[in-house]
């Protein structure tokens, strides 16, 4: 593979600008910046590719260059996903560095359309904009030797944004010098690699069973069909000879690669066990293996789960998405905007890879430098994940919950599905469990199912090499649990090989892992961890607080401008003396502006201003924690902008 270097990428705003989301806010603007999770703006990667790609192009035809780079560098229509060498990897580009709140970051443009040079009605638009001044950074990796190209291209870029033709998106973008790596220590021979992965940016991860027409859902987790995917092709890319050597035993089922997990701590991480049935309301559970559950709910403990003591504690990896348009479209496809679905930035997953042979570890460990990329569209400004642990174990972390070398079984068994599962008959068809296979497996005579609590779905594939998807199978679902009777008690080195390589169909992609969970640790679970306990990572941020509480105070209190007889133009002068007063730092044209109009124009005239003088006098007067209900940023600027936020949304409101 080429020599890749990462570049920083900094963007600074010469106008205000807006990044446009494709989505509007009721009762408020109808055109929404892009925001992350805190409320700060970004700009997308696909944007910042789709900016690069259109400068890259008019350099090349300005100096007599290969049009043929630019869709090497960017990509073309039509690819087939393997690894390309001299593709571009970008991020997005967050402020760098974040003003205090999200609220600094934004103001306010009001437009509307103009008929026979009077302005149409039911035109009112608003738009919320970045403000100029602001930098934001991000970075791409290219190969050395297109570093001098890109930065002239990156140099090139002079617009972003939505409305620029209105003077909005002037920018000035740089490319900074090469940051150098390092390089992690090699692995050396093991069984059992363990990997920790941190998505710096947001990763894709299509659920094709459960994506509906122009809506893609995303799975919860990393599969082990993804992360096999970015070893195999980094290692065909790097080493092609080695690689065409070693072919067989990387792609085989001696070399398992599993499913990386949302993860807390340094516990034990399980799918989340189906099975658990309890009260509404009630933290007490049992399991439908053991008891009858008539009349009882069934608990939903997520993605993930862990057994402590008598409690099972759940959680998920946090999802979010975004809306997308097709802008060059072809003959017959669909023109609609759709959403995608991602795994959100700032998780960790923990998952495995096990290996017949030992010798391959150093070789699979050199394909995780300090970045890997992941799921689709990682050439689009998704997918980047920070390599933060790669170590060789013994073995997986679950296999605490399992049973030792030599421990004491009986004929009673709990066989969990770690990762999908299906064994194939005679005919090569899937069966779900080949019992009497099972029983070979496991040295016994014959094993039954006694009780189990399952859920099926389907799995496909992609086949780079024939470039056709692989059929699909129906499978038992991550988390499935069967309670089975044995013959006889198996022996426990008999259940750690079977552990060890798996069930069933496509165990080199991570399909058919399976644990035979400790008699005692699920027949001991009693009770489940409220929900505050169960969420993982739906930590809502202080700032994030604070705009809800000012979208709830603005919500109850809506219907109050209007009320008393006030005029949309007298409710949009009090609010330009607001915005005059935010820019100075001085109410006194405010406050005398109400104090002329409910004391110098009558008693009816006053009559209709005497609500608005007093809501604006409490706020200006009243902390904001106690007009919020929660600590914040306060001063005259901030109470001014929540005022105007009110009048914003209440303005439109009486338009509607």
């Amino acid at each position: 593979m080429s020599d890749r270097v990462t570049l920083g990428v900094t963007l600074e705003l010469c106008s205000d600008a807006i990044f446009g989301s494709g989505f509007s806010i009721p009762g408020g603007e109808d055109i929404a910046v892009c925001q992350d999770g805190e409320g700060y703006p970004y700009l997308k990667g696909s944007t910042f590719k789709g900016l690069l790609r259109e400068s890259l192009e008019n350099l090349l035809a300005w100096t007599g260059g290969d049009g043929g780079t630019a869709g090497e560098l960017c990509g073309e229509s039509g690819w087939e996903g393997a690894a390309d060498g001299r593709r571009l990897q970008l991020t997005a580009l967050f402020p760098e560095p974040r003003p205090e709140t999200p609220e600094d970051c934004f103001s306010t443009r009001v437009f509307t359309s103009l008929e026979g040079g009077v302005v149409k009605s039911a035109t009112l638009r608003a738009a919320s904009c970045i403000r100029r001044g602001l930098r934001f950074t991000g970075a791409v990796t290219c190969c050395r030797e297109d570093v001098e190209l890109l930065r002239q291209a990156v140099q090139g870029i002079k617009w972003a944004g939505t409305l620029r033709s209105r003077g909005f998106g002037r920018v000035k973008c740089t490319l900074d010098a090469p940051v150098e790596g390092t390089k992690r220590p090699p692995l050396t021979a093991t069984r059992c690699i363990r990997y920790r992965l941190y998505t710096k940016l947001p990763v894709l991860i299509t659920d094709l069973g459960r994506s509906r027409d122009n809506s893609y859902a995303t799975r919860g987790y990393l599969p082990g069909s993804a992360i096999r995917g970015m070893v195999v092709s980094t290692l065909a890319q790097g080493d092609p000879a080695w690689f065409e050597a070693h072919r067989a035993a990387l792609l085989g089922e001696g070399t398992r690669f599993l499913d990386a997990l949302p993860v807390e701590g340094e516990g034990a991480c399980l799918p989340g066990i189906m099975g658990f049935y309890g009260e509404k309301g009630s933290a007490q559970v049992v399991s439908v293996l053991n008891h009858d559950v008539a009349g009882m709910k069934r608990a939903s403990l997520g993605t993930c789960c862990a057994l402590e003591g008598d409690t099972v504690r759940g959680w998920s990896a946090s999802t979010g998405g975004n809306l997308r348009i097709q802008r060059q479209v072809g003959k017959g496809e669909d023109t609609r905007p759709f959403q995608t679905r991602h795994i959100d930035a700032g998780q960790t997953f923990e998952g495995y890879i096990l290996l017949d042979d030992p010798t391959l570890a150093e070789a699979i460990g050199g394909a995780f430098g300090e970045q890997v990329w992941l799921g689709a569209d990682r050439y689009e400004g998704f997918g980047q994940c920070v390599v933060t642990a790669l170590e060789g174990m013994e073995a997986p972390g679950w296999q605490s919950c399992g049973y030792a070398p030599g421990a004491q079984t009986d004929t009673t068994l709990y066989l969990l599905a770690l990762s999908p599962l299906t064994m194939l008959d005679a005919f090569g068809e899937p069966c779900g469990l080949d019992l009497d296979a099972l029983a070979g497996r496991l040295g016994v005579e014959r094993v039954e199912i006694e009780a189990c609590s399952t859920a099926m779905a389907e799995f496909g594939g992609y086949n780079r090499t024939w470039k056709c998807r692989v059929p699909t199978l129906r499978m038992y679902d991550r988390g499935s649990i069967f309670k089975l009777r044995c013959s006889a008690a198996p022996k426990a080195e008999a259940l750690l090989e079977v552990q060890r390589t798996g069930l069933g169909a496509r165990r080199a992609e991570g399909f058919g892992q399976v644990l035979f969970l400790r008699r005692e640790l699920l027949e001991g679970v009693r009770r489940k961890a409220d929900r505050e306990e169960q969420t993982a990572f739906a930590v809502e941020t202080p700032a994030a607080k604070l705009r809800r509480a000012k979208y709830r105070w603005v919500m109850d209190r809506s219907g109050e401008l209007y009320r008393d007889g006030l005029s949309r133009s007298q409710l949009g002068t009090i609010q330009a003396l607001c915005e005059k007063a935010m820019a100075s730092g001085d109410t006194a044209e405010l406050l005398a502006h109400l104090e002329k109009n409910t004391g110098d124009r009558g008693a009816q005239h006053a009559a209709r201003f005497r609500g608005i003088d007093r809501l604006i006098r409490q706020v200006l007067s009243t902390p904001l924690e106690r007009t919020l209900g929660m600590p914040g940023p306060d001063g005259a600027v901030q109470r001014l902008e929540l005022l105007c936020l009110l009048f914003d949304h209440s303005r439109k409101e009486g338009m509607a």
